[in-house]
């Protein structure tokens, strides 16, 4: 409903259904909604990394709604990631062990980091900490996170989450525009708004709905065709065309499509 602006649907009570004539328009460039009604989509591995910020009590929704949607999730927590959420937390929710250590005797009597790198269909970094964007950045493989980042041929997402003034600091921005320039890594967000510390700012990691909307939409649409690689530029909203200084012709268009359209271009 509130993508077809506020109309009532007595045909499916107010759920957007396939088939139903309001909310067709909706599930026609909403993709997670044409998952949920009936579109196959694969389940992928994904490793989901921890590191160290409040942000990290969020990352156990994120496996719960990753698990939600067919894929297998295994956990690498930081050291300042156990500081705010057990592993134990992430291990009944994941139903995997969880790894905590690079140095680990009886992991890595199999060499469980490269393990883990070649396991992975996608490496997910949620709470990406300022921190941790550094030392990827510069190569550093000095834990277990960053050495499978490092290993793994798999794409790597990063859903930043930092104080706004380390977002904005020079230093971070460098680093930022390094991954920018990876193929392999893809950063989202971060989001603006209220942070722990009081501030306000860009800084606060996607909602992990969110997250997993973005990462479904990757893998139910890989990357492929006429504008792989490009950067693209969607404008959402209404459009107003002026007939004069005072007077323009405009219309109700709220922005949902061109949203859908940006969440499909990642």
């Amino acid at each position: 409903p509130g993508f077809c602006q506020g109309v009532s649907c007595a045909e499916c009570n107010l759920t957007m259904v396939a088939g139903c004539r309001h909310c067709l328009p909706v599930l026609s460039y909403r993709p997670l909604n044409l998952a949920e009604n009936g579109a196959c989509m694969a389940g992928k591995r994904i490793l989901l990394g921890v590191t160290g910020g409040i942000a990290a009590y969020k990352s156990v929704e994120l496996v719960r709604l990753l698990k939600k949607s067919g894929h297998e999730v295994r956990v690498v927590l930081t050291r300042g990631g156990e500081a705010f959420v057990t592993a134990l937390t992430f291990q009944a929710i994941s139903g995997e062990p969880v790894r905590t250590s690079l140095l680990d005797p009886e992991a890595e009597a199999g060499m469980g980091h490269i393990e883990l790198a070649k396991w992975a269909d996608l490496v997910l970094v949620a709470p990406a900490s300022a921190d941790f964007i550094a030392r990827l950045a510069n190569g550093l493989a000095d834990d277990l996170l960053s050495t499978v980042c490092c290993a793994t041929e798999a794409p790597i997402v990063l859903a930043p989450a930092m104080n706004q003034a380390m977002w904005r600091n020079a230093r971070t921005t460098r680093n930022v525009q390094l991954l920018e320039q990876d193929e392999q890594v893809s950063l989202w967000g971060p989001a603006p708004g209220e942070q722990a510390c009081g501030d306000s700012g860009p800084g606060r990691m996607l909602e992990p709905a969110d997250i997993c909307e973005r990462l479904n939409v990757r893998i139910a649409a890989p990357a492929s065709g006429l504008l792989a690689g490009q950067r693209v530029v969607i404008t959402a909203g209404p459009t107003r065309e002026p007939i004069d200084p005072v007077r323009y012709i405009s219309n109700h268009s709220s922005g949902p499509m061109g949203y859908a359209l940006a969440a499909a271009a990642q």
